[in-house]
């Protein structure tokens, strides 16, 4: 596994998972502020955000280091992620360590359909999709 080896790598993490949804702006309010799920065609507009945050991060000297992190934050371990369909080591590991906080704070958080789950059936899913959604290193 890709080790950090200076704090600059931990800051991109840091900084990269504060703008992981930055493409967001990319799509339209009326899909980002539907109160129910969202149907087939919606979702694959949704799915588009990485690829407009990753593509708004390389416009930045600065920024451009961290947009693989943002367009891979929802690949998953087994590879039924998206934008690229990755797999394990493919992913880049502070894409793999945004997935995982990305998932805990979706699951804790109100949303129009459903109500914040509690932090224990957060950890119980988390556990349970090691190695399919998530590393089971990290």
């Amino acid at each position: 596994m890709a080790e950090y080896k200076n704090e600059k790598d931990s800051e991109n993490v840091h900084i990269a998972a504060h703008l992981h949804d930055i493409g967001k702006i990319g799509i339209p309010d009326m899909i980002l502020n539907k109160p129910a799920k969202l149907n087939d065609e919606e979702w694959q507009i949704m799915k588009k955000h990485s690829s407009i945050g990753a593509e708004i991060l390389s416009k930045s000297h600065k920024l451009s280091e961290l947009k693989e992190m943002v367009l891979h934050h929802h690949e998953r371990y087994d590879g039924k992620g998206y934008p690229d369909g990755l797999k394990a080591e493919q992913i880049p590991v502070g894409a793999r360590i945004i997935a995982i906080c990305d998932s805990i704070d979706a699951m804790t958080s109100n949303r129009h359909y459903r109500k914040a789950m509690g932090f224990e059936y957060c950890r119980k899913e988390i556990e349970m999709n090691l190695g399919k959604m998530y590393d089971p290193i990290i």
